[in-house]
């Protein structure tokens, strides 16, 4: 039976993560390793200069987890490097409660659990529900797709697949489809907010309205606009081809 590994950066009590839990049981044995807080917008970080805490957690619904102070890549990595018994077969890292699309790849916890797996030679899914809903967030839909997408990647063979899925923040009943996707184009309007704190000291935030997007044919922000479910797939290789030989053409030396 498949082990699966279920993380996100919400926090091991994010209803997202409860609702994967309870689609993903009929795909495979199941493990959820979460952060103990919170880690929205990290990044890719990993906890390399202070000492992880793992402990026993309990889910909404009474299931058994695990939890660490680290982020969501830690709780990948220390799942690969030992803390689980056997290696996972897959990763599946949400459901994040806002889409994940675009430049969102270099800031997302919820991505970098499932890069973290890729690296590790792990197939992984990183899902969020991509939108706000008027009401709270009904998470079945995305996790029920979560499960089917699961079993044909298992049924697969693939290693090295690594998919980005956003489902439409609306109604079951109107979403029309599913798309396979490239990234889009964020559009970030933040702001730097300045602030004086009582002792007269200056501090910031970053503001701002909420990022949009292009919608542009084939990518993921169109797929969603069109209520359709975007899935896209990522690779580790970011080297940019198209420049390869105007940079060699520069023949650039030491300087000396």
């Amino acid at each position: 039976m498949s082990l699966i590994l279920l993380t996100n950066d919400d926090g091991v009590h994010s209803p997202g993560l409860l609702a994967l839990r309870q689609a993903m049981d009929a795909v495979g044995e199941v493990v959820v390793f979460a952060p103990d807080h919170n880690w929205s917008a990290a990044g890719h970080g990993k906890t390399m200069h202070k000492p992880l805490r793992v402990q026993e957690a309990q889910l909404a619904d009474g299931s058994p987890a695990l939890a660490t102070n680290g982020g969501p890549a830690d709780c990948v990595a220390l799942a690969v490097l030992g803390v689980l018994p056997r290696q996972p077969d897959m990763v599946i890292s949400g459901i994040n409660p806002s889409a994940n699309v675009a430049q969102d790849m270099t800031y997302s916890g919820t991505v970098a659990a499932a890069l973290e797996a890729r690296i590790s030679g792990i197939p992984a899914i990183a899902i969020s529900l991509a939108g706000r809903a008027s009401g709270p967030a009904d998470f079945r839909c995305t996790a029920r797709f979560a499960a089917t997408l699961a079993r044909k990647m298992l049924a697969s063979g693939h290693k090295d697949l690594l998919l980005n899925v956003n489902v439409p923040a609306v109604p079951c009943h109107e979403i029309v489809g599913v798309e396979i996707t490239r990234l889009g184009r964020r559009i970030y309007r933040d702001v730097l907010v300045e602030r004086e704190d009582p002792r007269g000291h200056k501090y910031y935030w970053i503001g701002g309205e909420p990022p949009t997007g292009v919608i542009a044919d084939g990518t993921d922000f169109a797929a969603i606009a069109a209520n359709k479910i975007s899935v896209t797939p990522l690779q580790l290789d970011l080297t940019a081809y198209h420049v390869l030989d105007e940079l060699k053409s520069w023949q650039l030396n030491t300087g000396t």
